[in-house]
């Protein structure tokens, strides 16, 4: 009866080799959770809760590890700025002859400081463009007709940033 269970067993254990090399909090989280399971289950054989309100409390414990994982790899900056490789190219191509680190470093900082402020008003835009649209669902009008322009722009800042990538390389 256990040869059954060889391939799925080894199957699990090349997963979590994989898993442990790209994340270890996500290994530590599965296995916290498989014990938590486990140890759920042990507890409500011994009071004798049915079986349903068990698998409930399995679920409800894997879910929280889970969620916690997912706030834990959300934290990390996924550095998905729009123009991000063009702020690098223009950082790393206008400052390659500076000799001078000074000026390199405030020919770096004006850079950011544009590209910073184009993102601030891409967003701010954005933002009011919404708060339009949300007042225009409020009144009962034509919110599609409203919403029609941010989401041109979005999708043409969009174009423009992969558009960029292409020009500019990897």
């Amino acid at each position: 009866m256990m040869l059954e269970f060889i391939p799925f067993l080894i199957a699990c254990t090349i997963l979590l080799g994989a898993i442990s090399l790209k994340s270890p909090v996500l290994l530590f989280c599965l296995l916290a959770g498989s014990l938590i399971s486990v140890v759920i289950h042990q507890i409500g054989r011994q009071v004798n809760l049915p079986r349903r309100q068990v698998i409930f409390l399995q679920v409800v414990a894997v879910g929280v590890i889970l969620a916690c994982f997912w706030l834990d790899y959300f934290a990390d900056p996924a550095q998905a700025q729009f123009f991000k490789r063009a702020e690098d190219f223009f950082r790393n191509n206008l400052t390659q002859g500076t000799s001078n680190t000074t000026n390199a470093a405030g020919t770096q900082a004006a850079i950011s400081l544009i590209f910073n402020v184009l993102r601030a008003l891409y967003l701010l835009y954005i933002a009011v463009a919404l708060i339009g649209v949300i007042n225009a669902v409020r009144r009962d009008d034509d919110w599609q007709n409203i919403a029609r322009t941010p989401l041109l722009v979005v999708i043409a800042v969009t174009i423009a940033d992969v558009l960029t990538g292409f020009v500019i390389g990897n």
